[in-house]
């Protein structure tokens, strides 16, 4: 963790536990070392620093680009390693950052959905997660996240903050999906389908049925140069 990291690290942690503290379950799920991807639902703005208190290294994020307009906040931003996203499309810079980011073995967060739900419920995933997930060469660890709508109202114990990890999701799987967006999309759905099953308790399956038999593999971790992510 760099210096800035490790202090805003502490202080949410210090935050969350004053505040009836975070029940975790699934944790065997989490890699001790080496990148992987993190995808989880998204209610609030609280839960990418929940999710990175569950961590004792640094995690990277992507955050919508509308919340680097802002100096002093990008500033903050981008010293907590968070990458700037465009909701509408996948840029190659993006790509970039985000690889770059996995090659140092450092996990990153992302939120399938694209945005926020204002009601709670689970929406549908966006395609561009599919093509990240099968080109970042990693695997993808589900995670579903509970009341930080509710924060800091968080002290009675139904209304504890609560993240819950699932199985992974192999990259072998999914660099045997076929690309081009209808394989991108199996793959995002394939997600969204484990977070679900994350929020109703159910275990997820170690490995998705109908194992696909072929397909181009195509790894970016491993790679000098990222494909255009305009799909």
């Amino acid at each position: 963790m760099n210096r800035f990291y490790r202090m805003s690290h502490t202080l949410c942690r210090l935050v969350f536990r004053l505040s009836g503290g975070i029940q975790v379950y699934g944790q065997e799920y989490l890699p001790s070392t080496g990148a992987f991807l993190i995808c989880a639902n998204h209610c609030s703005l609280l839960d990418p620093p929940l999710i990175g208190s569950t961590f004792h290294r640094q995690i990277g994020y992507l955050a919508k680009k509308e919340l680097f307009k802002y100096p002093i906040f990008s500033s903050i931003l981008r010293a907590l390693g968070v990458v700037s996203v465009d909701r509408s499309r996948l840029e190659q810079e993006t790509i970039k950052k985000v690889i770059d980011t996995l090659k140092i073995g450092r996990p990153m967060v992302i939120f399938p959905e694209g945005t926020r739900s204002r009601s709670g419920e689970l929406g549908r995933a966006k395609v561009g997660v599919g093509f990240l997930a099968r080109l970042a060469g990693v695997a993808v660890v589900p995670a579903f996240i509970r009341n930080t709508r509710r924060w800091p109202f968080t002290l009675r114990q139904k209304h504890r903050l609560m993240i819950r990890f699932g199985p992974q999701l192999n990259w072998e799987w999914m660099a045997k999906v076929p690309q081009g967006k209808e394989g991108y999309r199996k793959i995002a759905d394939e997600i969204m389908d484990r977070i679900r099953m994350l929020q109703s308790g159910a275990v997820c399956p170690e490995q998705p049925a109908g194992l696909p038999e072929s397909g181009k593999t195509l790894c970016c971790v491993n790679m000098t140069k990222c494909p255009t992510g305009q799909i």
